[in-house]
């Protein structure tokens, strides 16, 4: 059997690494595949290597907090290589620790595959050469990312934006049930997705929990939704909440995002891949965001990029608002929410630079499967099995 391994190092990455095992397997049964990632890649049929569990971090200062825990992994990981050599190795985002293992693999002669390469474009562009040296092709989500990589003289595929793949495949599902049986006469209904790593949880839980009280004391039917997908330990972000005395029958949690943002009228979000999906259903969006001081200064030194929101940096403008950092307050996420709910005219305009922007992720193709499509032709079918 051919054996491949596929590493993510956060949620949405192993989301994006399930996909692709599943359309790998399609396509070719007799694959063993292994996985540094969570839930979703062993439910795709990844054997576990590695759990990312501990190792998804939100900046500069919390990597450094967890250094010896990632070294472990990686330890781990390049040992397994070492002895087990892959037939290839599949990395998904994460550069640090992916870089690592690039390395390592193509000193053994693996080929490596780049499925969603690093933001380059937003900062440290110099990687390139190093994806370059090391990585047999990269599979890009934004069509700007294709000429970066190509002018540099990296083999570079784009296939559509595979959250969104995710996104059409979702909708052609049963409908939603669930969260609808709390919503009967609230309005607005509003979706708090307040990210999920825990430093994300800790610095965003008391504005949350704040802007609840501001928009219920002018909205008195406003009602709240907290997705937070299998996985993810929120405990601290509901006893935050619940130190606010903040009413159960204000809010429901749920585990489908889906269910959250298909019910809402306007969908509060961490800046992140969910900001990018919440904007697939035609709502508003406001997009938040706050860090702690040391890795907020060093990201303002580093990121070069103008906004900080995925749908934002896609359309090139500020087509959703913004509250990042200081502009993050209970107050700010309040008038932007009124705005939504008192100006159509205002609230129309959003929407449709939203649906403009959404559009540019569309090219016909499934991600997934035009992504499993390639690297079988180019690595997995050359493989004695």
């Amino acid at each position: 059997m051919a054996k491949v391994l596929i590493i993510s190092g956060e949620p949405s990455g192993d989301l994006y690494a399930s996909g692709l095992i599943k359309s790998l397997k399609s396509h070719n049964g007799a694959v063993d595949f292994f996985a540094v990632g969570g839930e979703n890649s062993g439910s795709a049929g990844a054997e576990l290597i590695a759990d990312i569990a501990g190792l998804s971090v939100m900046g500069f200062t919390e990597v450094v907090c967890k250094l010896k825990a990632i070294r472990k992994i990686l330890n781990r990981v390049s040992g397994w290589i070492t002895a087990n050599k892959p037939d290839a190795v599949i990395l998904v985002d994460f550069p640090s620790f992916n870089f690592k293992i690039a390395k390592l693999s193509n000193r053994l002669k693996i080929p490596v595959i780049y499925f969603i390469p690093p933001k380059i474009w937003a900062s440290r562009y110099k990687r390139i050469n190093f994806i370059k040296r090391y990585v047999k092709f990269v599979i890009v989500i934004f069509p700007f990312e294709l000429d970066i990589y190509r002018n540099a003289g990296i083999e570079a595929y784009y296939f559509g934006n595979p959250l969104y793949g995710l996104f059409g495949k979702e909708q052609k599902e049963a409908e939603t049930g669930g969260i609808k049986n709390y919503l009967s006469g609230r309005h607005p209904v509003v979706s708090f997705l307040p990210g999920s790593r825990k430093a994300e949880l800790k610095y965003h839980a008391d504005r949350i929990a704040r802007s609840l009280i501001l928009i219920k004391a002018s909205h008195k039917n406003a009602f709240f939704i907290f997705p937070f997908r299998k996985g993810i330990d929120f405990s601290y972000f509901l006893s935050v909440i619940e130190d606010k005395n903040i009413p159960k029958e204000w809010y429901a949690v749920t585990d489908s995002v889906r269910d959250a943002l298909h019910y809402c009228d306007i969908a509060v979000v961490a800046s992140g891949t969910a900001s990018l999906e919440a904007c697939f259903y035609n709502k508003p969006v406001i997009i938040v965001y706050y860090l702690n001081y040391l890795t907020y200064i060093l990201a303002k030194i580093l990121v070069k990029v103008k906004y900080i929101g995925l749908i934002n940096i896609l359309a090139n403008d500020l087509i959703v608002p913004e509250l990042i950092e200081s502009k993050f307050t209970p107050e700010n996420v309040y008038e932007e929410i009124d705005k939504f709910l008192k100006d159509d005219i205002y609230k129309k305009s959003v929407l449709d630079k939203i649906s403009g922007a959404v559009s540019t992720l569309k090219t016909g193709d499934d991600p997934f499967e035009a992504s499993a499509g390639i690297i079988y032709d180019k690595i997995l079918k050359n493989i004695a099995i």
